[in-house]
């Protein structure tokens, strides 16, 4: 008896040890999800990219978020246009190809010199994605759809991307001012958002109707980037419209402070 008794604590002992191990091999070999940088560039007539301020200063973001964001193949970064039919306003995509050879085995100097390969064919990746993005960056906009803005509709493409398992970074390079003449839309050109208190009323208003859409939508970051100077006034970079989308951001469980860049 005592011997069966020590033969089934074995065993129960050899399979928790097992697990455990079975364990500890799932957690190493679980892959850091891939990111997805989300470009939003402005393409209606109240945001100019030529300006020499407003250049510099997306330029400066884009070069930056390329090199922070494309780290591992399978990072991918989509461009859109932001005007009336932003949800169809795809204008780039590109996916990181770029993959590290095993190292396993290999000596120092055979791991450092892929290891270095690796960072080569990254950079070459870098540099010509940020001239595919600058070039969309320069590219005008000639049709009747800068006349309006629709920002609201990014947001059901940033859940979509979520969706997939993608770690969603999303930019929006534009002065964040909506400006639909439909039904049930807002137009901050017509009628802005004249006090913070107006602006969160909106937005809780808004939320309503977009929070069951966006069920993925809290694990987003998001980074705002206006196209104003700091000395511009409150009447050409309205504070309101800000907390328009801080607060709508917040009402609809995005975890990460908005971060203005």
């Amino acid at each position: 008896m005592k011997k069966q008794k020590a033969y089934f604590f074995l065993l129960l002992l050899a399979g928790f040890l097992g697990s455990c191990s079975s364990k500890d091999k799932y957690e190493d070999s679980k892959v850091e999800p891939n990111t997805c940088s989300m470009i939003f560039i402005d393409k209606s007539v109240s945001v100019d990219v030529n300006k020499a301020f407003v250049n510099e200063k997306y330029t400066t973001i884009i070069n930056q978020l390329i090199d922070d964001n494309v780290k591992m193949k399978g990072d991918k970064i989509e461009v859109y246009f932001v005007h009336e039919n932003t949800a169809k306003g795809k204008a780039a995509e590109m996916v990181c190809r770029s993959e590290m050879e095993k190292i396993e085995g290999a000596s120092s100097t055979d791991s450092e010199a892929i290891a270095t390969e690796y960072n080569r064919s990254l950079q070459r990746e870098r540099s010509i994605y940020k001239k595919m993005v600058l070039t969309q960056l320069a590219s005008q906009n000639t049709s009747s759809s800068k006349n309006s803005t629709d920002i609201t509709a990014a947001l059901p493409l940033i859940d979509q991307q979520i969706t997939k398992g993608y770690n969603v970074k999303a930019y929006f390079l534009s002065d964040m001012v909506e400006s639909m003449q439909k039904p049930n839309r807002r137009d901050f050109h017509r009628n802005p958002p004249t006090d913070d208190a107006a602006a969160v009323g909106w937005a809780r208003e808004d939320v309503v109707a977009l929070k069951p859409l966006l069920p993925n939508i809290t694990t987003a970051t998001i980074y705002i980037a206006k196209p104003f100077e700091p000395t511009a006034s409150s009447r050409k970079n309205n504070p309101a419209v800000s907390s328009y989308w801080q607060r709508l951001f917040m009402e609809l469980g995005v975890t990460n402070e908005v971060i203005e860049l």
